[in-house]
């Protein structure tokens, strides 16, 4: 099998930079911004949609309508990281582009062994969120900025959704719904720098603060999901201060197969 690296981006060409990170990337953009990307980023290819297709919710599904085994990943990406502790060693330590593309590779051919058709790595480069006892998880949350999917998934986007955020949580609920369980390994995770801070990408659909939003896709989601979608009481600990800045409503989801 053959897991195609696909990066997701919008208005940043020029400052693309999860290519250099993972080998045989393929950077999926806006007709009207191909020229741009082609010239700042020419060795990277492209897969290019309309410009009707607007927003992140719509780029996702029109990816999974036309790529078959693939992993979805943010434009801004600084590698993918060995998370775990190493023998005599304690740092993480990122993976050479050939390394981090067979670990996709061997990633996808485990999570089809496995029975599943959704997979990714741990939504944090942080080795205090490590758990040793628990490297593989069958369920759960699986971050935006590393979504996979196998030929035979189930898991769909709305068109129509103007967020800039949720897609992954929409992604896992749905996954959880039709096939029950996921795969991801958690001993390494993809590791980005600039969201929700950086310019161009999705913070043109942003819906004002990341508050306003993140509170407009927790109603959407508990809409479609009801009680699997919930909000984490704030002295509950969660290991790293990410979480509050970028989940400041703490909206957290629950899916089957946790473990």
């Amino acid at each position: 099998m053959s897991v195609q690296p696909i990066i997701v981006s919008h208005k940043r060409a020029g400052q693309v930079t999860t290519h250099k990170f993972i080998a045989g990337c393929t950077v999926c953009v806006p007709e009207s911004q191909a020229d741009d990307y082609e010239r700042l980023h020419p060795d990277l290819p492209r897969l290019v949609h309309p410009d009707s297709v607007v927003g992140l919710w719509a780029k996702r599904q029109w990816i999974k309508e036309r790529v078959g085994d693939h992993m979805q990943f943010d434009d801004d990406g600084i590698g993918i990281y060995r998370i775990y502790r190493s023998l005599g060693g304690w740092r993480k330590s990122v993976m050479s582009p050939d390394r981090a593309y067979d670990l996709i590779q061997r990633t996808g051919e485990r999570c089809r062994a496995f029975g599943a058709y959704f997979f990714g790595f741990a939504p944090h480069a942080h080795p205090m969120t490590y758990d040793g006892l628990k490297p593989f998880r069958f369920g759960g949350y699986i971050a935006g900025g590393n979504l996979g999917f196998l030929e035979g998934c189930k898991v769909w986007w709305p068109t129509d959704v103007s967020f800039g955020d949720g897609c992954d949580q929409w992604a896992c609920l749905l996954n959880a719904y039709y096939h029950r369980y996921s795969f991801s390994d958690r001993r390494f995770a993809f590791a980005a720098r600039q969201t929700y801070i950086g310019g161009g990408g999705l913070n043109e659909f942003r819906a004002g603060r990341v508050e306003q939003e993140q509170l407009a896709v927790l109603a959407y989601l508990q809409e479609h999901f009801g009680h699997r979608v919930i909000v984490r009481n704030y002295d509950e600990p969660d290991g790293i201060a990410t979480k509050y800045l970028y989940n400041p409503v703490r909206r957290r989801i629950i899916t089957p197969y946790r473990v």
